[in-house]
């Protein structure tokens, strides 16, 4: 019977945690969300010789003092979950600050082995590294790691199960170390058998943690330690604790480290360039049209083929006779086919913002925009939920959680569902693909820029509203620059696209079948007297004003469910030929005017329940349907109505 294994995966942010946990479990992962919160949750599982061992990828964290939800979600499973072996995954390039992690993971007195990753650009640097006596300084088992490029999984597991180390560094004052042994040992009593680190509590109180301070309330003891604390001089230790853990950290690395002079690096001169205080922005705008023509024109092929591979197929289909052939033809290989069409485009653009992000790009392009941001009463980090939100509202809503201000997080979430997503993308290549030809990628790349200005001025008007006059600081480290993988874009790619192939097996195809249904009901009726119509045209008086047909009018309503049905309610409509179909209900003018309709209008009901589930209230997302459909009617009504009057002139 196969021994089992637990390891959790701790380390500071781009560090290449999530290339080691890639590099260990392959394709076999799970993602879901914490208990009670919104942090995306990693898990993964592989074997090696006679153990089964499950992975875990804890949240990018830097230290375990549980100021943000990041936080708190590992130093609580480190607590409740007590994995057997944590493997502390530190870039070797910047151990001064990784270390500090370190030192916090061993005062918990958790099996840890320090993965020294990055070992390809120590070398680059000509950084010289002591990894035995790095090894016997911490007490803990040292393994050196490109994860990029693969791990030896002998080395790491053999270090995992090593006991033959332990931590034996004594790195603060006397007084203050007897003060950590006084509240251990007043703790051992009740807490013994409660599996609570005893030395990280004591540290903890020292530091003002409010968990600490709770677990020694429940256990009976506060009283007691706060009359030893108030016995020393260390009632608040939180800057001694601090200090001394540095000073450790800096006399070890003299003793394990030489680092070059410093010099002129890649990064340095990439930096000088892309965060250009003139030239930068003007260079992410072109990285992002780059990205959209990149992914539109490389996707064209394999569309057309899908595409040739479903009227085909709808051909086959229509020879069945009765309702059998039109469900299937008219409507599942119609509704259906014609979003799976855009499959490769989705998947094409999920591959950019891939390489945008591996590469180290997309911490620039948050940096780039911080000043910017401010004057949108926004900070950078609000940023990062917004360029997330290309890919998915509403997974990228659940990022604004770094966002520190409540107001500013509030804003960032009401503004993001008028960043366009993924699954509008699908709206608007249909489209600007039956409209404007040669010129579609660049009509689409114009709706992403409307969908940016857009979400930044209603920024300003919520914060107005709000009275939210302060936007917080940005606080990130700018990794190095680095080649991506082929195995890390495979998967970053497959892992967000595959979403999309999902919906089209489950909320997409059953929106078709709905729409088929009602479009043939009562049966044998043509689709301008069937059921679908009669809702349509009840509907249709609201939007003659945008010149929104009784066709166009059905999929916007069936849209707020998830934008891909728009496509797929239109489809069934079109009796196999999409782009001729809009051809007859919609001039080139209606036709962007539909594009920005879709791009302002409710956000899908995914994203209305995340938005529900971090807010707390349904407040918000009530206001967020109600103020982005009005918008959205009054900014299309004006964009025709100024349209069409150009083009009479």
């Amino acid at each position: 019977m196969a021994k089992k294994i637990k390891i959790a995966l701790v380390g500071n942010p781009n560090v290449g945690k999530t290339a080691l946990f890639n590099a260990l479990t392959g394709s076999h992962q799970y993602v879901a969300n914490w208990p009670g919160v919104t942090v995306e949750k990693k898990t993964g599982r592989f074997s090696w010789k006679d153990y089964e061992v499950d992975v875990v990828d804890l949240p990018g964290i830097y230290t375990l003092r549980a100021r943000s939800i990041d936080e708190r979600v590992a130093r609580d499973y480190l607590i409740q979950e007590r994995p057997d072996v944590v493997l502390d995954v530190v870039d070797a390039t910047n151990l001064s600050r990784n270390l500090y992690l370190t030192i916090q993971l061993s005062e918990m007195n958790l099996k840890t082995v320090l993965i020294l990753n990055q070992m390809d650009q120590v070398e680059n640097m000509d950084i010289k590294i002591n990894t035995s006596e790095l090894s016997k300084r911490l007490g803990i088992r040292v393994v050196e790691t490109v994860a990029t490029k693969g791990v030896d999984l002998d080395e790491i597991m053999e270090a995992a199960l090593d006991t033959s180390l332990s931590v034996r560094y004594q790195i603060y004052p006397e007084p203050f170390e007897k003060l950590v042994k006084k509240i251990e040992e007043i703790s051992k009593g009740e807490l013994k058998n409660n599996g609570i680190p005893l030395r990280w509590l004591a540290l903890s109180f020292s530091e003002g943690d409010e968990l600490a301070k709770k677990i020694l309330e429940k256990g009976g003891l506060i009283k007691e330690v706060e009359k030893a604390a108030a016995a020393s001089e260390y009632q608040n230790a939180s800057l001694v604790i601090a200090r001394s853990r540095y000073n450790f950290i800096s006399s070890t690395l003299k003793q394990v480290e030489v680092r070059p002079k410093a010099s002129w690096t890649v990064t340095d001169a990439l930096d000088h360039v892309f965060t250009h205080k003139i030239l930068g922005i003007p260079i992410f705008v072109s990285i992002l049209w780059m990205m959209f023509e990149f992914a539109f024109s490389s996707s064209s092929p394999l569309s057309d083929l899908i595409e040739l591979g479903f009227n085909a197929l709808g051909s086959y289909a229509h020879a069945i006779p009765g309702w059998l052939g039109s469900l299937i033809g008219d409507g599942i290989i119609s509704g259906v086919g014609s979003v799976l069409v855009f499959v490769p485009l989705i998947f094409f653009m999920f591959f950019a913002m891939g390489i945008l992000e591996d590469t180290g790009y997309m911490s620039r392009a948050a940096f780039l925009i911080d000043r910017l941001m401010h004057r949108f009463k926004l900070s950078g980090k609000a940023f990062i939920p917004m360029i997330l939100g290309f890919g998915c509202n509403a997974s990228a809503i659940m990022t604004t959680r770094t966002v520190e201000s409540e107001k500013e997080r509030i804003i960032s979430i009401l503004i993001n569902p008028f960043i366009s997503c993924s699954a509008r993308l699908v709206v608007y290549a249909v489209i600007a693909g039956a409209f404007f030809g040669k010129f579609a990628g660049l009509v689409i790349f114009s709706i992403y820029m409307v969908s940016v200005v857009f979400a930044l001025s209603m920024a300003v008007v919520f914060s107005f509203l709000l009275k939210s006059r302060e936007s917080s600081p940005l606080t990130m480290e700018l990794p190095r620059y680095q080649l991506p993988t082929g195995k890390g874009l495979w998967i970053y790619m497959w892992s967000r696209g595959k979403h999309f192939l999902k919906k089209a097996g489950g909320i997409i195809l059953g929106a078709t079948v709905l729409v088929w249904f009602l479009s043939n009901m009562p049966w044998g009726t043509s689709a301008q007297n069937s059921w679908a119509a009669d809702i349509g045209k009840t509907l249709a008086p609201i939007f003659a004003p945008l010149h929104f047909g009784w066709h166009i009018t059905l999929a916007l309503l069936f849209g707020g469910v998830a934008k891909e049905v728009t496509v797929t309610t239109l489809g069934t409509f079109a009796g196999g030929n999409l782009s001729v179909f809009l051809k007859t209900v919609l001039d080139p003018i209606n036709a962007y005017a539909l594009m920005l309709f879709v791009l302002i209008y409710i956000p899908c009901v995914a994203t209305q329940a995340v938005m529900h589930m971090e807010t707390g209230s349904y407040k918000w997302p009530i206001l967020s349907v109600i103020w982005s459909l009005s918008s959205a009617y009054i900014i299309t009504f004006l964009f025709e109505t100024v349209g069409h009057l150009v083009v009479r002139i």
